[in-house]
């Protein structure tokens, strides 16, 4: 009998706590932006202009539709890359970004100055370890440090 009543104490006050908790908290209000025919609409806009790409694992446009306004094409990007990589040098002593005596013009394959392609490879898989395409704002953007 005596350890019967302290257990049943601490039952009920943990019952109570749990109990107080759960009344406490407030109902979360569910909304939604959009209504069921609207995300079935835009849906359906999509599956027009888009396809799935197996071979790269993501939508692409058809081929014949123009890209949606404000979206950046595929070779803008790529130029931007290129641009930030003909006046950069990866430093891996260092682990930062320096800038290079000269530019480099990262379109030409045979590159007439002292850069392999393997450089520019590795170059190039830096900046993609330490930057990012924003969509929001259409360019790469460096990554926050952790």
């Amino acid at each position: 009998m005596r350890t019967k009543l302290p257990i049943a104490v601490a039952l009920g006050v943990c019952a109570a706590l749990v109990g107080g908790t759960v009344s406490a908290q407030a109902p979360e209000e569910v909304t939604c932006a959009k209504t069921r025919a609207e995300v079935r609409t835009d849906c359906i806009q999509f599956m027009k202009t888009h396809r799935w790409n197996e071979g790269v694992g993501n939508w692409v446009l058809k081929s014949g539709v123009r890209p949606p306004e404000g979206v950046r094409s595929r070779e803008e990007v790529k130029a931007e890359r290129d641009k930030f990589l003909a006046v950069n040098r990866w430093n891996d002593g260092k682990t930062m970004w320096e800038p290079r005596a000269g530019t480099v013009d990262m379109s030409k394959e045979d590159m007439s100055c002292d850069l392999t392609r393997a450089d520019v490879q590795a170059d190039c898989k830096a900046f993609m370890k330490t930057h990012h395409f924003d969509e929001g704002l259409g360019m790469y953007v460096a990554n926050k440090k952790k």
